[in-house]
């Protein structure tokens, strides 16, 4: 008789001992394992990411405070009213609004896309949609972080970014900036998944200009900021030697500029006129406004810095002290270069707005640069230890920060609680409803009462002082702009239209506008020029002398 193997833990009877049933765990099989292995990394995965989650949630929390106004700035105003005039001409033809001839971006890009946000859930939408960007630029700046410095100095430098109130401005305000920071940021963080020890190497090299030239686009003023991209995917192979980093430079940067080119060539004439009218060739004081915190001209260097100071100053001064700190460490060394080029991009701005004497613009250019400092100034805590020290420097680095820069956020914020105004666009608001009558409407809330009350104003009826294409009588032009030709800024024999103070003098002296009005002036030179042609010109009747913006009538068209 054969005589079978005791079991482990089995009696003498050959029958399972009730103790050592009791102690023997039940035995567990691979798919059951395998569930709680993976249950195991969801739970570590939601610790790790539950500090970031709770900044991305402080980030919308505050910007949301910001955003709950009700009615559009200037700059929403006109790009959600031009976008709107796009997308029409797109579907019904008439010919083509000419905004790309002085825009300061593609207006076929975010004008358009801001249109659709806010034919589906109005202002809100939009500015929900600038929301989404920013929260999608902390997230990659923490992506970023992490790949080079590890994960607590990531969490600092995303929160440091978010607490920063320049952030939680764009992120409320429906302009292209939002969006162009961010196609900066998956363009520097495409360049930091460029190393030699990066699976997929080469796509994420080719994405880059390609991203670059959609961030540029979008709004060209960030072209200020692609050396700095370049740089950092030629810091991701220092270690293959001198002579590999200057081939993917130049190769970077001949790529670059080709794309760039490329788009220019496509967009034409008009565009390049559009860049070099809005960036590049701008004087300092051409668009500068009185009466505000966040644009003057003629400021002196010193005044220049400390509104930089204000605005981002602490997070510029800690990514200084994280290059110092990595100089005196052996182990950080290696990160100086990049360092220094993270602090280098954090200064681009206020060294720009120094140059031209002017703060235009530089409160939301400066966010451009902060994000890459943040970066850097999220370093500091890289090299201490133990990690405990991390976790506790960092939060305490994220929550002062944030508790200076989260309330600068208001003072730095161009929309309101209602348009400045209101009560003058009121009284001209009667005169706006001429079937075919034409109006000039100058100032930087021109666009927004148009769209703010829904006067149903087609943009080949409704000029602004910034730009204007008036068909020379008798040459074969047209208000839309279907019949190409020459478009020219004084008198020639063979222009068949007229651009700047020529065009408005001459449209003005041909009764070509039932209204004149510089409702929320810019108070620039052109201004003025308007006001003097239009002021001595016969026909034309100013509605009244102050208070209320200045505005005239040609009373035979009403």
């Amino acid at each position: 008789m054969t005589t079978l193997a005791h079991p482990p833990g089995s009696g003498h009877d050959g029958r399972r001992s009730a103790v050592a049933y009791a102690e023997a765990p039940p035995a567990r099989s691979p798919v059951d394992t395998n569930r709680h292995r993976d249950g195991d990394a969801w739970a570590r995965k939601i610790v790790r990411y539950l500090p970031l989650v709770l900044i991305l949630v402080a980030q919308a929390a505050f910007t949301l405070k910001l955003a709950r106004w009700a009615y559009a700035s200037g700059d929403e105003g006109r790009y959600i009213y031009d976008g709107h005039q796009l997308i029409s001409e797109l579907w019904h033809g008439g010919g083509s609004p000419y905004y790309e001839t002085f825009f300061s971006g593609a207006p076929v890009i975010y004008p358009v896309l801001a249109a659709m946000a806010d034919y589906v859930g109005g202002l809100l939408a939009v500015r929900l949609m600038s929301l989404t960007f920013m929260l999608v630029a902390t997230c990659l700046l923490f992506g970023m972080s992490r790949r080079w410095f590890g994960y607590w100095p990531a969490l600092l430098a995303a929160g440091l970014f978010a607490g920063i109130g320049l952030t939680q401005d764009l992120g409320a305000l429906g302009t292209y900036d939002s969006m162009s920071l961010v196609l900066v940021t998956a363009a520097a963080y495409c360049a930091a998944r460029t190393g030699d020890d990066e699976p997929h190497a080469t796509r994420w090299l080719l994405a880059t200009p390609l991203v670059l030239l959609a961030a540029n686009a979008t709004k060209y003023a960030s072209c200020l900021f692609d050396p700095v991209v370049i740089g950092i995917a030629v810091w991701e192979i220092r270690q293959s030697g001198a002579w590999r980093m200057a081939q993917r430079t130049g190769a970077l940067v001949l790529t670059t500029l080709t794309v760039l080119g490329v788009g220019l060539l496509v967009g034409g004439r008009a565009y390049l006129q559009g860049i070099l009218s809005s960036t590049f060739s701008r004087q300092a004081d051409d668009a500068a406004f009185a009466g505000t915190t966040t644009g003057q001209a003629n400021l002196t260097s010193h005044a220049i810095a400390l509104d930089s100071w204000d605005w981002i100053g602490a997070v510029v001064a800690l990514a200084l002290l994280a290059l110092l700190l990595a100089m005196l460490s052996r182990r950080g060394r290696r990160y100086a270069a990049l360092l220094a080029l993270l602090l280098f991009a954090g200064l681009l701005v206020t060294a720009e707005g120094i140059h031209l004497h002017s703060t235009e613009s530089m409160y939301k250019h400066d966010d451009f640069g902060v994000w890459f400092s943040a970066a850097g100034a999220g370093a500091v805590v890289a090299w201490v230890r133990p990690n405990i020290m991390k976790a506790l420097i960092a939060l305490a680095l994220i929550v002062a920060s944030g508790f200076v820069y989260t309330r600068s956020a208001i003072t730095t914020y161009q929309a309101s609680d209602a348009p400045a105004p209101i009560a003058e666009y009121t009284s001209l608001k009667p005169y706006l409803e001429l079937t075919t009558g034409r109006y000039l409407l100058g100032g930087l809330t021109d666009n927004d009462l148009i769209y703010e009350d829904r006067v149903s104003v087609p943009w080949f009826r409704l000029v602004d002082d910034l730009y204007i294409k008036y068909p020379i009588p008798g040459r074969g032009g047209d208000s839309h702009g279907q019949t190409m030709g020459l478009a020219c800024y004084s008198l020639k024999p063979h222009c068949m239209y007229l651009e700047g103070i020529a065009g408005y003098r001459a449209a003005i002296r041909a009764h070509w506008f039932a209204l004149v009005s510089m409702i929320g002036e810019h108070y620039t030179a052109q201004d003025q020029e308007i006001e003097n042609i239009v002021s001595h010109t016969p026909g034309y009747v100013r509605l009244w002398q102050t208070p209320g913006p200045p505005t005239w009538i040609y009373a035979a068209d009403y």
